[in-house]
């Protein structure tokens, strides 16, 4: 994972970034002291415990409890924002892409990163999944209809060793 903290340094110093689904917070705990900030949102309690452990002694990071599509986080207090391997189990992906719109300042940067269609119907059940992956038309269309200019959506390159489905990021601007 060098190459992926390496990266980190790119951010500024001064950002607020917000950590958005943080999970077991990963990627809170790679940009925190690379930023003046981080808010890590989590609506699973077992997630914010595990959040909680991992970023015990990190400094920055502010971890807050709270749903996606209701950001416990203040309107444009972020320079940017990170919505990593959750939006498929949010109900109304464009509910959370608005909401993402909402906490970001004007020309703040959202990063999102995703699963691409798969035909994998068991994540359902097993994993909790609403959606079976977002395609790059479909998320590129909700980006700009809440208002993302600078757009941008790649598919990944598949690991021909991974079980799982593939991913796509995309960046989008406020």
């Amino acid at each position: 994972r060098f190459d992926i903290e390496a990266l980190a340094g790119l951010l500024d110093g001064s950002w607020v970034v917000g950590d958005l689904g943080c999970g077991t917070g990963q990627i809170s705990e790679t940009v925190a002291p690379f930023v003046g900030r981080v808010i890590a949102v989590v609506a699973s309690t077992s997630m914010l415990d595990r959040a909680k452990t991992r970023l015990a002694g990190v400094q920055h990071v502010e971890l807050r409890a709270g749903e996606l599509e209701a950001l416990p986080i203040a309107d444009g207090e972020l320079d940017a924002a990170v919505i990593s391997l959750v939006l498929h189990h949010a109900p109304d992906p464009r509910h959370v892409i608005a909401q993402a719109m909402r906490v970001l300042k004007p020309g703040g940067r959202l990063l999102l990163v995703d699963l691409l269609p798969h035909d994998r119907a068991e994540y359902r059940e097993h994993l909790g999944h609403v959606w079976l992956g977002f395609s790059q038309e479909q998320v590129t269309e909700w980006l700009q209809g809440a208002g993302f200019a600078r757009v941008n959506v790649v598919a990944l390159p598949a690991d021909p060793g991974a079980k799982a489905p593939a991913l796509f990021v995309a960046s989008a601007t406020k």
